[in-house]
């Protein structure tokens, strides 16, 4: 496949992912897993088609990202804790 199919990919997925709102799921009281499980069984036909065309140097930057997201995430919850403590 050609070079853009991780850009593709981020492209469909931001725009799908707004539609979602997932902000008003979480304000509904869903749960993380509940919200992403939700967007994977309405998304599933498109996930299968996009995956068809990821080849090894889209899959690799894919992971990548993923695994910078994680690092995020990390930092983020580091950073919510000593807001918190600062509370107390």
């Amino acid at each position: 496949m050609e070079d853009n199919t991780a850009k593709y990919w981020f492209s469909w997925f931001y725009e799908k992912w707004e539609k979602n709102a997932p902000g008003e799921l979480i304000e509904q009281g869903l749960t993380p897993s509940q919200i992403a499980e939700r967007f994977v069984n309405e998304n599933h036909e498109k996930f299968i088609e996009l995956s068809k065309k990821i080849d090894e140097k889209n899959y690799d930057a894919l992971t990548e990202f993923m695994i910078l997201s994680e690092s995020e995430l990390h930092i983020l919850k580091y950073f919510l804790k000593l807001v918190k403590m600062k509370k107390l």
